[in-house]
């Protein structure tokens, strides 16, 4: 085939070019690559985060109620799914937090830690103290880091909560790090101490639990709204907001790569014609000695086609090397705002694969224009023309 041979001459007589389009395209490979593994990286903190730090199902009080009164009966149902791994009944409010001069509003949950730490891992976030001193100490608390910062308070220190016209004076036996914004607010406290502080009786405002399959949270949710005037609610449910924001920059994102797509593209052609342009009278040489119009095309769509594996195979490396350096040296972002504390690339083998696509087709469809433009060419003239 004497195209193929054609179009390797034409590669290796010419490195320059050659350099040029496939640093063009590896470079745009790269980019992708990495915003594709960022992308993937920021989704799976984000839903891993949500479903670490909430309850995968949450059981809320009936419309026009306030508290759920009956909650170790209501547990009860709950533990009966056999997806359920931990219940835990809970009570949210939010109050004030004084410490000498130092005021913050904070966010407290009440629970009892035998029941909280199955189901929401507490212990695991811990980076001072036990969780579990609060089953034993009733003017206890655990509070999160950002917030103990904020209030210029440590360990072993007392500080007042107040809410309405109720205060208590607690003890700070632990801090717990979530890696969320809620580590600028987060109190823990055991569940009589919280409902001594809003005056309710023996109530709570949320039971949460923590199922084997993030999945079935949906179908159980439904099944107990069937069965109950309860709000049950799943952790996809309250999290709607978080994954349209998702979905909607994976569109955007998709947009970004076609952009990066084209621009590739153009400076494949670019390349492409400018070898064509210079190449002008060795085409009307091959055409007057009865190459055909298809066999020109062929030359040039295999000479672009011979460019995308090395171009490929640089990007893949581009990528690889630069999410090396962004796991070395975190991207930090703030909490608060993307749910997150930094930012991963997280490369998985089908991002790989398509980079080897895209270098193929974006390289075939640059060559097409040059290709055809060749073929148009008339000998006599090409000939003539230097």
């Amino acid at each position: 085939m004497f195209e193929l041979t054609v179009a390797r001459k034409h590669i290796t007589s010419d490195p320059r070019m050659v350099a040029f389009a496939v640093l063009s395209v590896a470079l745009a490979i790269g980019v992708i690559v990495v915003m594709m593994g960022m992308m993937q990286g920021y989704r799976e903190d984000i839903i891993s985060s949500t479903v670490e730090n909430s309850p995968h199902l949450t059981v809320e009080p009936k419309e026009d109620e306030d508290y759920i009164t009956l909650y170790r009966t209501l547990s009860g149902i709950v533990w009966q799914y056999p997806q359920v791994e931990a219940v835990s009944p809970r009570l949210l409010e939010n109050a004030a937090a004084k410490y000498k001069d130092q005021v913050k509003g904070v966010s407290i949950i009440g629970a009892d830690p035998l029941q909280e730490d199955p189901m929401m891992r507490v212990s695991q976030d811990m980076v001072y103290g036990d969780y579990y001193d609060l089953v034993f100490k009733k003017r206890a608390a655990v509070l999160g880091t950002k917030l103990a910062e904020d209030l210029e308070i440590s360990p072993g220190d007392k500080f007042t909560l107040v809410r309405e016209n109720q205060s208590l004076q607690l003890e700070v036996v632990g801090l717990i790090q979530t890696g969320t914004g809620s580590d600028q607010t987060l109190v823990y406290l055991p569940l009589e101490t919280a409902q001594e502080l809003i005056s309710q009786g023996d109530v709570v405002s949320q039971i949460g639990a923590r199922l084997s399959d993030i999945n079935a949270a949906p179908d159980i949710s439904s099944d107990l709204n069937a069965r109950f005037n309860y709000e049950a609610r799943s952790w996809q449910d309250q999290s709607r907001d978080i994954l349209e924001v998702l979905d909607t920059q994976q569109v955007m994102m998709i947009l970004f790569y076609v952009l990066i797509f084209i621009i590739a593209g153009f400076g494949v052609a670019n390349t492409m014609i400018m070898t064509v342009t210079r190449r002008t009278k060795e085409i009307g040489i091959l055409m007057a000695m009865g190459a055909r119009r298809s066999s020109i095309v062929k030359i040039y769509l295999t000479e672009s086609l011979i460019l995308g594996p090395p171009a490929a195979l640089l990007g893949c490396l581009l990528a690889y090397v630069t999410a090396k350096l962004i796991e070395a040296y975190p991207i930090e972002v703030p909490s608060e705002i993307y749910q997150v504390s930094s930012m991963k690339v997280l490369l998985v083998p089908e991002f790989f694969l398509y980079a080897v696509i895209f270098a193929l087709l974006i390289n075939f469809i640059a060559g097409i224009f040059p290709a055809y433009k060749a073929s148009r060419l008339d000998p006599v003239q090409a000939i003539a023309s230097l």
